[in-house]
């Protein structure tokens, strides 16, 4: 990529940041009484127009989805490289085929999960699925994802399997990627986020009482810390993974998000803190002059807004006190 490409792109995001919702808008809906008042506050931001799309309150998720369908077009004209987008799209393309998997292997209507924000079409990806038309399904990796889990769930029968080896054809080519971009950030972000995947992964298998065999199946590769250091903690406890991945690039906000998962038993603690990391890490593109990670960090930036504002509406509707949102909630760009 040249950084000079990114002239225009980078002044354009540097107006969309200013319009990123700040500390005082978020604690205003926090303390809001009820949806409605969240929705008033969301009128008076650059999410009006969804706000009117989606008619009540009930229909939040109408709020966020046209919201997060925008941000992806607007940062697709404006930015001369597609990989910085497609680097964040790229989980929605994946979703939608693990979305065409199970409704032909378990026979039901999912149509109403596909998301609209992927790299390809999903339409056009649903179409070569249904057609079976593997062989004209672009990048290679879909199609070798797609004919590798039918494959192995003709054989196995697992429904399980559908998401653990979509997610490991996910990483794969999120990875490579990252890496063809040549940009540190992109790998950073990428590398960092395996890592906190597989500590989350082995939490959960750990928890699941799940054999070696089954880890070697759910730990991914490529990030900073190696596989078989990751596999070497099946028969770790929680406090012991601490002291394992203490000087690891991650060690500190990873050391939080495991103490707070042995203090509440809950994932979604430990989830925040790579959430936070994540976001932290992609501040750095705030000094950024020249270069295409403006662009992909107010991506970032944007999906943590909607991740934050969708805590807050859920929070909402279900009678959530404010003290037990803010606990909740993860940092902002802003």
């Amino acid at each position: 990529m040249d950084r000079m490409d990114f002239i225009q792109g980078v002044t354009r995001v540097r107006v969309l940041e200013n319009k990123l919702l700040d500390r005082a808008a978020i604690e205003k809906m926090v303390e809001a009484r009820d949806l409605e008042e969240v929705f008033r506050t969301l009128g008076d931001t650059e999410y009006a127009s969804a706000v009117t799309q989606a008619g009540k309150p009930e229909e939040y998720e109408v709020i966020l989805h046209t919201e997060l369908e925008r941000v992806y077009r607007l940062v697709r004209e404006i930015s001369p490289d597609s990989l910085v987008v497609d680097l964040m799209a790229l989980k929605y393309d994946f979703h939608n085929l693990k979305v065409m998997i199970k409704e032909r292997l378990m026979g039901k209507d999912l149509s109403a999960t596909y998301s609209r924000v992927g790299k390809i079409d999903f339409k056009k990806l649903k179409t070569q699925f249904t057609a079976g038309e593997y062989r004209d399904m672009e990048p290679v990796s879909y199609k070798e994802a797609v004919l590798s889990v039918l494959k192995d769930f003709e054989e196995k029968k697992d429904p399980q399997r559908i998401d653990i080896l979509m997610d490991r054809y996910y990483f794969e080519h999120l990875h490579k990627m990252a890496k063809d971009s040549g940009i540190s950030l992109f790998q950073d972000h990428v590398k960092d986020l395996i890592d906190f995947t597989n500590v989350s992964s082995a939490i959960r298998l750990k928890k699941q009482d799940k054999e070696l065999k089954f880890f070697e199946e759910v730990i991914l590769e490529n990030g900073y810390i190696e596989k078989d250091t990751m596999l070497s903690t099946v028969n770790d406890s929680v406090e012991t993974m601490i002291n394992r991945f203490r000087n690891s690039r991650i060690s500190k906000e990873l050391s939080k998000g495991l103490e707070d998962y042995l203090e509440t038993g809950r994932l979604s603690s430990f989830e925040k803190h790579m959430d936070n990391y994540l976001m932290n890490l992609n501040k750095s593109s705030k000094s950024v002059t020249f270069g295409p990670e403006p662009l992909f960090s107010y991506l970032v930036a944007k999906e943590m807004e909607i991740k934050i504002l969708r805590i807050i509406m859920v929070s909402k509707r279900n009678n959530i006190s404010p003290d037990a949102i803010r606990e909740r909630l993860r940092d902002l760009y802003v």
